[in-house]
């Protein structure tokens, strides 16, 4: 295979597809496919393309990805409803691989879930509808004959931080669940690798941190050293599957952290450690720089 000069990214604005696609343009020609080049613009170096696109449309889609030799997909199905005619990851992807028919794309590379990841599902009990949904996207990257690789991730770190809500971290559910908890820094240097030398890379790849700790241990951790002054607090599940009968957002909140609760991942990725290197940030790196740049950025203010 030719080495890859030049990759679209669609998903590049995402909560981990920026880190990862500002880490590819370290290396890689970049070319973000988006729906608002005015976001894009603010949240990307200036040296990615911005090109205006929709999954929704094959010929805006064909014309962004003339010229690309590489895909990388940062997509996110957020439903609890198994019934809507159109979702990203499945029908997205479908019009992705209708654009790309005559082109010269070689390889492809997209972010999935653990839950999504053919050997873990032994261990599920139930799954939750966004796995559902982009496992049939999988399948249709996989049937297209391309060279692909499907990342399959634990918990990111960077949830973390998003589940902060004034003074207090919430979590959802159980708190004793252990995971191998990954952050988005060891996952974009494993993705530029992937990049680099596609044709060594597995078709599924499991993407687990350096260290397994349950919920409730990962809470205390982040708040000692990301901020001390703040609560922790656990919410039951059940009262969120009773705001999610009148909320569609929470009643998706409700489904994730069910699934969430319920399953714990066994260690998979001893194979992409091998190939890809061991991961190096821990939790409390992970905190500790992110306080970082919370006080550089408030001194800037």
């Amino acid at each position: 295979m030719k080495p890859i000069r030049k990759i679209a990214v669609i998903g590049a604005t995402g909560r981990l597809g920026a880190p990862v696609t500002t880490e590819l343009a370290r290396h890689f020609e970049v070319r973000a496919i988006v729906r608002s080049p005015d976001k894009a613009r603010r949240m990307l170096p200036d040296t990615v393309e911005i090109v205006q696109a929709d999954l929704r449309d094959v010929p805006s889609l064909r014309a962004a990805l003339d010229g690309v030799d590489a895909i990388y997909l940062n997509l996110a199905t957020e439903t609890a409803d198994p019934n809507l005619p159109f979702y990203e990851e499945r029908e997205g992807v479908q019009n992705l691989m209708t654009a790309r028919q005559g082109l010269d794309i070689r390889y492809i590379a997209k972010i999935g879930a653990l839950g999504a990841y053919p050997p873990a599902l032994t261990n599920i009990k139930q799954n939750v509808v966004p796995n559902i949904i982009r496992m049939e996207g999988h399948k249709i990257i996989a049937d297209t004959g391309i060279r692909h690789t499907f990342f399959a991730p634990t918990h990111f770190m960077e949830l973390l931080p998003f589940m902060i809500s004034g003074r207090a971290i919430q979590w959802i559910g159980n708190t004793r669940v252990k995971i191998w908890w990954i952050s988005a820094a060891d996952y974009a240097r494993w993705v530029v690798e992937a990049f680099q030398n596609p044709q060594a890379m597995p078709e599924h790849c499991p993407v687990q941190g350096p260290e397994v700790i349950s919920v409730r241990q990962a809470l205390k951790r982040f708040v000692k050293n990301y901020d001390p002054s703040l609560k922790i607090r656990v919410a039951p599940l059940w009262v969120m599957r009773m705001i999610g009968l009148f909320n569609p957002k929470m009643k998706f909140v409700a489904h994730l952290f069910a699934y969430f609760g319920d399953h714990e991942d066994p260690f998979y990725a001893g194979e992409t450690w091998e190939k890809l290197g061991r991961p190096t940030t821990t939790l409390e790196m992970f905190a500790r720089e992110l306080r970082q740049s919370r006080n550089l950025q408030e001194s800037v203010e």
